[in-house]
């Protein structure tokens, strides 16, 4: 993906997790073990090196694992992310990936892992939360938009849609992430810069320099 031509957008990946979120395919207990089940893998992992999302969506895809491996590993890692993140951390942390290099990865990872613990939240509804055992201050400080605008919070699980939205000029660090309870869905935002555009071929440019490609044949790691 180059340079983004409009402020708001919704990638193929982001359109996956929206119809893997919903109730098309499984009832609301169905949707509540899926959110489960996320939970549980962003909390161990804020590095995203695979999808159920996109695993349900692409299934029947001949194709399946080199289009999981070209959406997270060739756009995620690379874009959004410094290509050199997952081989050290402490290092490549600090730097951001070629959309936005002036935004440390720390903080992309962060602020997404943050983005999708929040709207599950508020997909699950207070009444879960409560049972799954947050606190009343944690839920007080949650629904504080929805209770200020008269959002019911206790009458269901929603389905979540994620949006991009690009709300800064190109070389501007600003990252952030919202989720709001509606009366129909859980809306999951990340606004970020206008993000740099590149040649298609910059991010196997950047392996080749890094020693995670080879020049020549059987030399690819």
């Amino acid at each position: 993906m180059g340079s983004m031509p409009n402020w708001f957008a919704k990638t193929k990946e982001m359109a996956a997790f929206d119809r893997y979120f919903s109730v098309r395919d499984v009832d609301e207990n169905g949707l509540r073990d899926r959110y489960l089940r996320a939970l549980d893998r962003v909390r161990a992992n804020k590095y995203y090196d695979q999808s159920d999302a996109l695993d349900n969506e692409w299934a029947g895809r001949p194709t399946l694992d080199r289009d999981l491996k070209m959406s997270l590993d060739g756009h995620f890692r690379g874009d959004w992310v410094h290509h050199l993140y997952p081989t050290d951390p402490d290092t490549y942390g600090k730097i951001g990936g070629s959309f936005w290099p002036q935004v440390p990865t720390f903080d992309v990872l962060d602020r997404l892992q943050a983005g999708i613990l929040f709207a599950m939240h508020k997909a699950l509804g207070d009444v879960e939360l409560a049972a799954l055992g947050r606190s009343q201050e944690y839920r007080d400080r949650l629904w504080k938009a929805e209770r200020e605008n008269e959002i019911p919070i206790d009458d269901g699980i929603r389905p979540v849609a994620m949006s991009w939205n690009c709300v800064a000029p190109a070389g501007e660090n600003f990252f952030e992430v919202d989720a709001l309870r509606g009366p129909t869905v859980v809306e999951f935002a990340i606004a970020t810069p206008r993000p740099y555009g590149h040649a298609t071929i910059m991010h196997m440019a950047d392996d080749l320099r890094a020693g995670l490609i080879g020049f020549g044949e059987g030399e690819e790691s």
